[in-house]
């Protein structure tokens, strides 16, 4: 007598209801909820990543809208018995009221015009006839106009259920007709207790930090980390480990990714490389590498913000983490992310993807050591060689008088008396001074002016009125046709310009635009620093 088949974990342990469903609560409580009450859908539609469950959920749906209970006289329950002819015939694929079609391999109108067709007729033996169309969006436009109306108004016994990965590629007109579910990914650690308590069935053992592996490679997929957990135990004599695991799929050993990333973030540019050939001479894959510091990276951030993202990791990953976490800025992990993710790209085109691994290590060790922009920012405003007024920090002037004196002598020069209406809230006023009137002389109280089309016509009266009001003075306005001078906006600007014309030349930033050919500078804002 020869041996039973194998059946892989992925269909030996799909689901057959509603609670075996796994990570899917809000799903399997409204198809419930809808179910009992009897206000059930003519037509689904299920999108979610692959191997989430869409297919299964069609699956439980026909079963639980044909289920006619043990005694033959049930009627459709969100609890299918499994052991009437319906729950028999459906799970064992071999009900004729079921139809399953898979849309990719059966895309055009003549597909859809057979099934249009024998919507006609009623079930031969179940409660309703259910259309399961898996992969819907590879049907053809002509397939989806000839589907319209029967969508829209199905005989009483037709039950359509769709099932898609690209619910973008659906049109409106089919969603509209539908009601719709997402299926979302499963949390890892819901897989990790899926995978725990299958093994247990199954009599079979697993590190926890294997398993938390699998998860995570699992993207929220339950199939592919049951796919992965088969596979993983065909490796294994007795027990899977997180080691047997990294070796089959290609990914570096943990704590060496973690030397790797600590070597990288602290500039030692050798070790660095080092550890990187350590990685690939045992299998790793460059592509992964990246893939992995990336992770890492983005664990630390997180772990900036909330403790929390720790709760999926290992001990190992734990006390690594939060030990980069206290010794790197937030600035510096977004730019190891933006060239990480930098160096992603330019592998998938690489002929050599482990040289152009080490040429981003080699870049990203480099930059280590290099300071930050708000550093050289710091480092510029403390030279002599940096303007001492810019628009975007407001220069500072000593002589100037506080803003509630009553004495002329605080309105010595036209800046001030620019400062003045910023200090009495007189903005409107503040902002001609600045762009709309020229100085061409100050002596005592009287102000000598050109104005610029752009002033308003009573500019001077309103000059006269708030200095008369803040010096307890009577001030003479002096209108001025003679050549431009420069108002207080455009010379602003101008030493704007120069003092960006300065960072962009000075030697820290010249070294960093050297240092990577693809770094550009797309604008400089300059803040006060504290």
């Amino acid at each position: 007598m020869g041996n039973k088949a194998y059946r892989v974990l992925a269909r030996k342990y799909r689901p057959t209801t509603f609670k075996d469903m796994v990570g899917q609560e809000v799903l399997v409580r409204t198809l419930t909820n809808a179910i009992n009450s009897g206000r059930i859908a003519h037509a689904f539609i299920l999108t979610g990543i692959r191997g989430v469950g869409k297919t299964t959920t069609a699956r439980i749906i026909a079963r639980a809208l044909n289920c006619i209970g043990a005694d033959g006289n049930g009627k459709a329950t969100a609890d299918p018995c499994g052991v009437c002819v319906h729950c028999k015939a459906i799970a064992d694929d071999r009900h004729q009221d079921i139809l399953e079609m898979d849309a990719a391999s059966h895309t055009g109108v003549n597909d859809i015009r057979e099934i249009i067709d024998n919507t006609r007729y009623r079930p031969t033996s179940a409660r309703f006839k259910v259309y399961i169309i898996d992969e819907v969006h590879m049907l053809s436009n002509s397939a989806f106009n000839a589907l319209l109306k029967t969508l829209e108004e199905p005989p009483a016994h037709v039950k359509f259920i769709f099932a898609t990965t690209e619910i973008r590629k659906i049109p409106i007109t089919i969603l509209s007709r539908c009601q719709r579910f997402d299926l979302k990914r499963v949390a890892a650690k819901d897989l990790v207790a899926h995978f725990t308590s299958i093994l247990i069935r199954e009599g079979l053992e697993a590190e926890e930090d294997a398993l938390k592996l699998i998860a995570s490679v699992a993207g929220g997929s339950v199939r592919d980390g049951l796919s992965i957990l088969d596979q993983a135990l065909a490796h294994s004599e007795n027990k899977v480990t997180a080691e047997v695991v990294r070796e089959m799929l290609g990914l570096a050993d943990t704590a060496h990714l973690y030397d790797l990333y600590e070597y990288m973030v602290s500039g030692k540019i050798e070790d660095a490389l080092n550890a990187a050939n350590d990685l690939y001479r045992k299998g790793a894959d460059p592509a992964l590498i990246i893939l992995d510091l990336l992770n890492i990276n983005h664990t630390i951030s997180k772990l900036k913000l909330s403790q929390g993202a720790l709760s999926d990791l290992a001990e190992l990953e734990r006390t690594r983490c939060q030990a980069l976490a206290d010794k790197l800025s937030v600035p510096y992990l977004a730019r190891a992310w933006q060239m990480l993710l930098k160096g992603m790209e330019e592998l998938k085109w690489a002929q050599l993807p482990f040289a152009a691994l080490e040429m981003l290590l080699i870049r990203l060790t480099h930059v280590s050591n290099l300071p930050s922009p708000e550093e050289i920012l710091r480092k510029m405003g403390d030279g002599s060689s940096t303007p001492k007024s810019s628009a975007l920090v407001p220069a500072s002037n000593s002589n100037a008088a506080p803003a509630n004196t009553n004495t002329a002598a605080s309105l010595g020069s036209f800046e001030e008396i620019v400062q003045a209406c910023f200090d009495h809230d007189e903005m409107m006023l503040y902002h001609h001074l600045k762009s709309s009137v020229q100085l061409v002389s100050l002596a005592g109280q009287i102000l000598n002016i050109r104005l610029l089309p752009s002033a308003p016509a009573n500019i001077s009266l309103m000059i006269q009125e708030f200095l008369g009001k803040v010096s307890g003075q009577k001030w003479q306005i002096i209108l001025s046709s003679q050549a431009p001078y420069e108002t207080i906006a455009s010379r602003e600007k101008n030493q704007e310009q120069l003092y960006i014309d300065s960072i962009r030349n000075s030697d820290s930033v010249q070294t960093m635009l050297k240092s990577f050919t693809d770094l550009e500078i797309i604008d400089i804002k300059k803040k006060k620093i504290v």
